[in-house]
């Protein structure tokens, strides 16, 4: 699994529940970008050893939400895109739930945080044998028991 899984996931999410007329942005947002749009930023990554070489690994995404008209519309979007994005499904069909959700608005863009947690097993790289040439020496038993 990779971070961008997890964001190609919130843009689905975020398509699925607002459509076409919002642009959806990932890495950077473009000089001129057209509003209203989404802007998927990957924030930071936390790992958490766990008991049989696993660990949990929390991520932190801020969906930033880039209104067309005015503050009050950045407001009114938090709880909708918090809804939208509280479970998304990665393309390989995994589900995630998003905890710690919160949201805010700053100088007229809405920031909306939340983190997805996913476990990772270690698993040991085991050397195996590349090939095996077994030979035997055969006699050749006849019938009678005589052997060549």
């Amino acid at each position: 699994m990779e971070i961008n899984d997890i964001q190609d996931a919130i843009s689905v999410k975020l398509h699925d529940a607002f459509g076409v007329d919002y642009k959806k942005y990932i890495d950077e947002v473009p000089q001129g970008f057209v509003t209203p749009a989404f802007f998927i930023q990957f924030l930071n990554l936390e790992q958490f050893r766990q008991i049989g070489k696993r660990w949990k690994v929390t991520t932190l995404f801020n969906v930033q939400y880039f209104p067309k008209n005015s503050l009050s519309e950045a407001s009114n979007m938090t709880l909708k895109i918090q809804q939208a994005i509280k479970e998304i499904t990665l393309l390989n069909g995994s589900l995630m739930l998003g905890t710690g959700a919160n949201s805010e608005v700053v100088d007229g863009i809405g920031h909306n945080f939340i983190r997805f947690n996913f476990f990772l097993q270690e698993i040991e790289a085991k050397v195996l044998m590349g090939s095996l040439d077994h030979y035997t020496n055969r006699e050749r038993v006849s019938s009678v028991g005589e052997r060549d």
